[in-house]
């Protein structure tokens, strides 16, 4: 249980106990290989059991004098308080099964069944319990026929008798909706998509070929490789699918062309539905944007149609395959071998063909989950931003109210109540010292902690470092670090050419003897898409190892060019920015003046920076020989980028193109789209 005048900030987070542990359901024994009339009845009772159990825990808010109480606000006055249910956060087989509603059925409005996997031309009627309470209660056979044409189960149900309108208490719920649900059927569909298209190794290669991010490891395991997603994992990896997707996908052949656009088109709009979904805050502009993804994706995913077959259809699917073999070896009966060759050819793309089209007839996208994405905009306009009533904030909490105090417990006996006291006394201790804390006026906040190694970072002034001061060496020295002759010169030359920009002139040989510092990461201060000010840690360590993995250096984007209000900026999409890898972080002491500089790897955007049609992301090519390198100042860094390399690196070929990632994170999605 949690109260509804919680910041979602602080209801998020575990450790600010915003979330009670009150009652431990009953869980019913599980049903195996017994007869359906009895699965049934024994289906039936446990559902009985549930509401009597409910009806239990929230006895106390169908009495109407016990909802109302007095409370000491922070301001010291009392207050009179009515205690009524707003909102019951669960997932679907939960709602269901509190709503006393059937399966496959929406618990928001009364869609058929048949008609869920569509994208609607008007909002169907919403569910009214007040209407089936009443039928329930006349207990007639007309009243019992009514009800079940709604999809309603017979019996009472706990909610109504509660002060509250019940259709209103279910809330979006972006982990089981969204994460576990639709990205992970997504996860499916395009698993067996690749592998129909022959594109599933290209797609493991470039996805283990995915740079690090700031959040953010590279992945260890190849896409085909991981045997079960998790809520996390797959927020993590739709950070970086579109782009992973597209580059598999390239050079298409021309019948390939059309289907492999529809499948990225499907994906990206429902990431990018995802995306949308988790913002804050809306207004009428990305509510729009957010309906016009969804209907995106429903004009596009008939692309994995012929992938959510049913194993009943799938049986009858062998058994028609088998029927178009036998033709095909009557017809090849008596036959030359080179026109035998000749036929069987055109048989089996007869056969591959007509499969297609007998799994897309007996296949279609009717379930409750594809249908419950119509109503999260509907859900916005009337209570707010959406993260607030994931699921993710109470599982969450499981670790600290059931599985630490089930390991505390003896595991035998009265297990649960030894969970309940052990969890009132310890959640009662905590709320202690955030008290005192808050009292103190101590910070109390559960963030991540400050970065601190031993790798010196650099700021953008010409103040001391913070985190310690790197070791003072000659430019010769920093020539050295690199084991390349070339890179070696192209340092000089690119250095040469940054300090006569500063209008400093300085022969070769007194550059290799200025003092150099050599730093392995810089700080930079950015604003997130709400104003909140963050530090990014953006990385460069050199020659030197990273947690066992080659030496990593981060993409940055660079403020290549100065946008004036009156003029579109440059490079389109990407906001006059230009993503660069950073290769070396070093200060200079030159005539008399210290230069905060970066050696990047340079990038250009193709088409100008137009994204592209099917992807909505930009490409950036390698420039021409000779150009693709430079020595430019640390201030002109803008935060972090993250790009997708088109040719993976198992393959052995130089890459000199890259997709830039505007999926990684809220911010460069709000920036580059």
């Amino acid at each position: 249980m949690t109260i509804g005048n919680l910041s979602t900030t602080i209801r998020m987070a575990p450790s600010y106990h915003g979330i009670l542990l009150i009652a431990l359901l009953p869980i019913p024994i599980k049903m195996c290989d017994i007869p359906i009339s009895r699965y049934n009845a024994q289906k039936e009772h446990n559902r009985m059991i549930q509401q009597h159990v409910l009806r239990h825990v929230l006895g106390p808010l169908m009495d109407a004098e016990s909802c109302v109480f007095y409370v000491r606000c922070a301001d010291d006055y009392f207050r009179r308080c009515v205690a009524s249910p707003a909102a019951w956060i669960a997932d679907y087989p939960e709602h269901r099964d509190l709503h006393n509603i059937k399966n496959g059925i929406c618990y928001w409005c009364e869609c058929p069944p048949e008609e869920m996997g569509e994208f609607p031309v008007k909002p169907c009627e919403r569910r009214d319990h007040t209407l089936y309470r009443r039928l329930c209660d006349l207990d007639t056979p007309a009243a019992k026929a009514r009800l079940t044409h709604h999809g309603v189960h017979q019996g009472s149900n706990v909610l109504w008798h509660l002060d509250c309108v019940v259709s209103d208490l279910p809330k979006p719920d972006l982990l089981h909706t969204l994460q576990l649900g639709m990205l992970k059927h997504l996860l499916g569909w395009l698993q067996d998509f690749l592998k129909q298209q022959k594109r599933l190794e290209e797609f493991n290669n470039i996805w283990l070929s995915v740079p690090p991010y700031l959040d953010m490891a590279q992945p260890q395991k190849a896409y085909a490789e991981v045997s079960s997603w998790q809520g996390k994992e797959i927020k993590t990896m739709f950070r970086f699918l579109v782009g992973v997707l597209r580059c598999a996908l390239r050079n298409p052949s021309p019948s390939q062309r059309g289907v492999f656009n529809e499948a990225i088109e499907c994906c990206r709009a429902l990431v990018e539905f995802y995306f949308y979904a988790q913002y804050e805050s809306h207004d009428e502009e990305t509510l729009g944007l957010m309906d016009e993804a969804l209907k995106r994706f429903h004009i596009s995913k008939h692309v994995f149609r012929q992938f959510r077959v049913t194993k009943k259809v799938t049986d009858q699917g062998k058994e028609h395959r088998k029927r178009l073999i036998q033709q095909r070896d009557t017809v090849m009966q008596g036959k030359a071998s080179t026109e035998q060759g000749r036929l069987r050819k055109e048989w089996e793309t007869f056969i591959n063909a007509e499969m297609v089209e007998y799994h897309e007839e007996g296949s279609d996208f009717n379930f409750p989950k594809v249908h419950q994405l119509l109503h999260f905009g509907e859900q916005i306009r009337r209570y707010g931003s959406l993260k607030q009533w994931s699921t993710e904030t109470g599982e969450s909490s499981h670790r600290t109210q059931l599985k630490d105090p089930y390991n505390k417990s003896n595991q035998s006996g009265d297990i649960y109540g030894q969970i309940i006291e052990y969890y009132q006394r310890s959640d009662a201790f905590a709320i202690r010292r955030l008290n005192i804390a808050a009292t103190r006026g101590e910070n109390t906040e559960s963030g991540r902690d400050t970065i601190e190694d031993s790798l010196p970072f650099v700021k953008f002034t010409s103040e001391q470092c913070s985190s310690g001061q790197a070791k003072i060496v000659t430019f010769a020295t920093l020539l050295e670090s690199v084991h390349d002759d070339h890179l070696e010169n192209v340092i000089c030359h690119e250095t040469n050419h940054f300090l006569q920009s500063r209008k400093i002139k300085i022969g070769s040989e007194d550059l290799l003897q200025c003092a150099v510092n050599i730093y392995h990461g810089i700080r930079v201060p950015i604003s997130n898409m709400y104003g909140e000010q963050k530090i990014q840690y953006i990385r460069c360590t050199g020659e030197k190892t990273w947690y066992g993995q080659p030496a990593r250096h981060d993409w940055v984007w660079v403020k290549a060019s100065n946008h004036r209000h009156d003029h579109e900026p440059a490079y389109g999409a990407l906001q006059g920015c230009v993503p660069y890898r950073l290769l070396k972080l070093f200060k200079l002491s030159a005539s008399g003046g210290h230069f905060w500089c970066a050696f990047i790897q340079t990038t250009t955007p193709a088409a100008g920076g137009t994204p592209e049609r099917a992807s909505g992301m930009v490409k950036v090519v390698a420039p021409s020989a000779g150009r693709g390198y430079a020595v430019i100042s640390s201030d002109t860094i803008a935060g972090t980028a993250h790009l997708i390399p088109e040719e993976p690196d198992c393959s052995g070929i130089v890459n000199k193109g890259w997709i830039v990632n505007s999926h990684i994170d809220l911010a460069t999605w709000n920036e580059v789209y």
